[in-house]
């Protein structure tokens, strides 16, 4: 792998891995920020209305989850050589 590309596999990773701690470690920042956003247009998307739902801290949590399983998936492709 040529040093750009394990520069940008790097970031994507972080950038990845810090999304998802941070909608499994701190919910309730990121469901609160979704929930004012919908409050001031909740009604231009169509699946706006989510926020309101009493189980969007767990939906949130779970998304987590799988973007960081997701991070880690990639970096073990890239690797263990999957994508050569």
């Amino acid at each position: 792998m040529k040093v750009h590309g394990a520069i940008a596999l790097a970031l994507i990773s972080v950038g990845f891995y810090i999304c998802g701690a941070l909608c499994i470690f701190k919910t309730k920042m990121v469901v609160e920020w979704g929930r004012k956003s919908y409050n001031k247009r909740g009604f231009l998307y169509p699946f706006a209305s989510m926020v309101a739902k009493p189980w969007y801290p767990t939906y949130i949590r779970c998304m987590g989850v799988f973007i960081s399983l997701w991070a880690l998936m990639i970096d073990c492709l890239v690797s263990f050589g999957g994508f050569r």
